[in-house]
């Protein structure tokens, strides 16, 4: 389970945009590049070194186990069911 600390701010405008003020606390703990995700509860912000440089992706998934890849043959029953 995640530890979570809440922090109330106000949503300001900056220029033609708009922003909110993060604690220095928070940000020391993100870094320079962050990842911002759209989620059911809301909007979560993550440091951006979680996920690799697209550069790296090739390796990555050359590397992946495919081995238990699920077997698209049972799709075929779906073709009597009538459904378009």
């Amino acid at each position: 389970m995640m530890n979570t600390v809440g922090h109330y701010t106000n949503i300001i405008k900056v220029g033609n945009s708009k922003g909110i003020r993060i604690p220095k606390s928070y940000l020391s703990a993100l870094g320079d590049e962050v990842v911002l995700e759209k989620t059911n509860e809301g909007i979560l912000i993550r440091p951006a070194g979680q996920i690799p440089p697209l550069k790296e992706w090739g390796k990555l998934f050359a590397a992946a186990d495919t081995s238990n890849e699920a077997d698209f043959d049972e799709w075929e029953i779906t073709q009597g069911d009538g459904i378009e």
